[in-house]
């Protein structure tokens, strides 16, 4: 199941909703699901599920799915991967199943548990249950936000969507823009949950559930689960066990999100993630396994073929290579308007998006992929850079002013915008905006979307300064904690959520999984960083599969189009369009003259590389044309 809309009606409300309105709510989700529909539908209740059939291809598993009374219903964008264990245990308990689909096991699991049931799930998912007895809609995301869920709760009561662009054809729905929210877009290239780009809508967390009681007129959010703090275990354990740990879990991840009546394929990088995936995949299948990686030949720097065909004869699996050519990213740009209904800067969608769709012409419905390894064992690079920031943000003030000023000197002589970054960086108050800052990976600063919009922005960003900002946790643990409670769901996991269910592909990403991320907060911290070796223990668990030089390769982030030439020659037509100072004043959104100055700095070549800046205007741009009309 991998689209679903619904609303709940309160009583009070004069105006119905029809049965039409509910079809062509989630009609708009087709893409997500492409094979079968199902609805539940009264004047005050509706449930719809547009299916994509992976487990159970019968009939039997068309959502909505009911208990044996018929007074609970559920459906469900996802999977759940311990369905069987607790399919199992429910037919003990005298539970009756109509069919053999993961969504079945849901409604009676509630059954047994009430809303404590979502704790039993092991999968990803979006799910909404409707309790005719007890008159209570429950909505429910997974614990880190694989699948998205949005809501809006107005005066006529509440309705949901797997994505906005269904929502927004309720008839309650008001396109209310909220501006901060857009602004926050600017600085990190996404918008944290649970904020969208509307007032009033908003993205369940995940790890949480919300409940609509009719009956008693209420609306509550509960979290049903989060991210342990870490803790290091005592006693310490040898690199061996802990390797020997890590294999052994992540081994029965991999093969719980092996399950499946379709084919199953994997994304492959040549980096360490993705390889550990498919080396893991090729240990427990005897079967062929379709992998699939993504390059341009425009230049070797953007280019994963190469590596990802080492890695793949390593391993002895079927690898398709995509190679993509100027006139394929551009009838994707020519899409994107409708693929980000919520703004999302992040251009690897692109690739994303073509990958799975040569997945899905190769037979491929079900993809694994190395999300998560990142976040939970420390492989990015801003992790090191916050590290040496701690050293000078406690150097004394006179000294940090004097080292900012000479960076930023330097960036204006060498034209150089990696160290007008580090200058910015520099120049932020305190840690935390620092922090923040580079988290938008060369997003415009705070300071700077002030001068883009031309007043003081009010950019609120509470979810990334509670998880950064845990004194009892090292400072890396802080940083890893806030990339995983809003880079990886509002970023990382959108983005490929988006990009492959626009093809009906469904990822799975075997990282993602409590207990990998529970004993990912035990390890201690020279088994993930040791030196300049990032995840150093994912590196150990690779080694043996392929050659060591892929196990050393440094970390190469999913980059397959080389985006900064692009925009100063085959994609300036869009600059020219959407950029243009007379369409920027006719709007009164954006400083003409900011604009200018960034975009000639860019043309310019040379060591001035402002693309990520001018790539997130140009898709606030297109998102305000084509969703709101401006």
């Amino acid at each position: 199941m991998c689209g679903i809309a619904g609303y709940v009606i309160r009583e009070s409300c004069p105006k119905e909703i029809t049965r039409e309105t509910l079809i062509t709510m989630t009609c708009a989700l087709y893409h997500r699901g492409p094979d079968d529909e199902g609805y539940f539908y009264s004047p005050k209740v509706g449930l719809g599920s547009r299916r994509l059939s992976i487990i159970d291809l019968s009939p039997a598993g068309r959502a909505p799915l009911f208990n044996e009374t018929r007074t609970v219903a559920v459906i469900q964008n996802g999977e759940i991967y311990n369905y069987q264990e607790l399919r199992s245990d429910l037919i003990r308990k005298g539970h009756c199943f109509v069919g053999k689909s993961d969504t079945e096991v849901i409604v009676h699991l509630y059954e047994e548990a009430g809303e404590h049931c979502f704790e039993q799930l092991d999968g990803m998912y979006a799910i909404a249950i409707w309790d005719s007895m007890r008159q209570k809609l429950f909505l429910a995301r997974d614990r880190f936000g694989e699948k998205p869920l949005y809501y809006h709760v107005g005066s006529y009561g509440i309705a949901f969507a797997s994505e906005l662009k269904s929502l927004v054809l309720f008839p309650y729905f008001q396109k209310e823009i909220d501006w901060e929210a857009l602004d926050q877009f600017l600085t990190l290239g996404y918008i944290l949950a649970p904020h969208t780009p509307y007032r009033n809508v908003y993205k369940l967390l995940p790890g949480h559930y919300l409940v609509f009681d009719l009956q008693r007129d209420t609306f509550e959010i509960h979290e049903y689960w989060a991210l342990p703090d870490p803790v290091e275990t005592t006693p310490r354990q040898s690199e061996m066990e802990y390797l020997e740990s890590f294999q052994e879990l992540f081994s029965k991840s991999v093969q719980s999100r092996l399950v499946s009546d379709v084919p199953v394929g994997a994304f492959l990088s040549g980096g360490i993630d993705s390889s550990l995936v498919v080396a893991t995949m090729a240990r427990l299948r005897r079967e062929p396994i379709q992998i699939f990686s993504i390059g341009s030949q425009f230049s070797r720097a953007h280019n994963e073929n190469p590596v990802a065909e080492e890695v793949a004869r390593s391993l002895g699996v079927e690898h398709h290579t995509l190679w993509v050519d100027f006139q394929d990213v551009l009838a994707v740009i020519e899409k994107l308007p409708w693929l980000w209904d919520e703004p999302l800067g992040d251009s690897a969608l692109i690739g994303v998006y073509l990958i799975t769709r040569f997945a899905k012409e190769n037979g491929v419905t079900v993809m694994l992929s190395g999300d998560g390894g990142d976040e939970l064992f420390l492989g990015y690079p801003v992790y090191t850079w916050v590290e040496r920031l701690n050293t000078i943000y406690h150097l004394p003030a006179i000294v940090r002013k004097g080292l900012t000023l000479g960076v930023s000197s330097a960036s204006w002589i060498l034209h150089n915008s990696r160290l007008e970054k580090a200058a910015r960086g520099l120049k932020q108050p305190n840690l935390l905006r620092a922090a923040y800052y580079l988290t938008g990976y060369g997003s415009w600063s705070v300071e700077e979307v002030g001068q883009l919009r031309g007043g003081v922005p009010n950019i609120e960003n509470s979810r990334f300064a509670s998880a950064f900002n845990n004194t009892a946790s090292h400072l890396l643990y802080c940083e890893a904690r806030a990339l995983l409670v809003t880079y990886l769901p509002d970023n990382n996991l959108a983005r490929m959520d988006r990009a492959s269910m626009a093809n009906a592909v469904e990822t799975r990403a075997p990282f993602l999984n409590p207990q990998i991320a529970e004993f990912s907060m035990k390890l201690p911290l020279e088994m993930k960083i040791r030196g300049p070796v990032l995840k150093y223990l994912l590196r150990k668990a690779l080694a043996g599969f392929v050659p060591m030089e892929i196990v050393a390769r440094p970390k190469h982030g999913f980059d397959a189009l080389p985006m900064a030439a692009w925009l100063r020659n085959e994609l300036r037509f869009l600059i020219d369009e959407y950029l243009d100072p007379v369409r920027l004043k006719r709007q009164g959104i954006f400083q003409p003259q900011v604009v200018e100055t960034v975009v000639k700095q860019h043309m310019t070549g040379g060591r001035f590389n402002h693309w990520w800046k001018l790539w997130q205007l140009l898709v606030l741009q297109m998102w305000l044309e084509r969703w709101v009309g401006i």
